[in-house]
């Protein structure tokens, strides 16, 4: 099974830049990193000294009752992305995430919920959810906050 890793995709992140606010209308501020930010555009933690941003996102690109929205961060000014969509990103490889998976009309497919500790083999129980007939996709997302990781399917 190939998985496809994405990220927040750049032509969304553009329109936002060219706005200059989020799509639920924050303004678009430059915040220098201090080094731990899980920067959500291109799937790697922020250098020190960088320039970000802090945005409301969903994945969502249309209307859902399952839509959910909350804060990430993004690089300030594009970047290059993340192009290694059939690796992992190794950024979030130990991380404590959640699986959240949905099925192919779109709603989430509770039975298959995974929540992963540091020790986890992400990858192997990402790739079990994702075999499942009812699961279409997945958003991977942090289960200390709970906000977007990345897109797999």
């Amino acid at each position: 099974m190939e998985i496809r890793y994405t990220a927040i995709p750049a032509e969304r992140l553009d329109a936002m830049r060219d706005a200059g606010k989020d799509e639920f209308g924050n303004k678009w501020q430059l915040r220098v990193a201090e080094g731990w930010e899980p920067l959500r555009c291109c799937l790697r933690k922020a250098s020190q000294d960088e320039d970000i941003a802090l945005i409301c996102y969903s994945p969502w690109d249309s209307p859902s009752p399952w839509m959910e929205a909350g804060p990430v961060f993004v690089h300030y000014s594009a970047c290059e992305g993340y192009s290694a969509t059939t690796e992992y990103p190794e950024a979030h490889r130990r991380s404590r995430a959640i699986l959240n998976p949905f099925d192919h009309a779109g709603a989430r497919a509770y039975d298959h919920i995974t929540f992963l500790g540091h020790e986890d083999d992400h990858e192997a129980a990402l790739e079990k959810v994702l075999s499942e007939p009812d699961v279409a996709f997945v958003h991977v997302r942090s289960q200390e906050a709970g906000c977007f990781h990345f897109l797999a399917k």
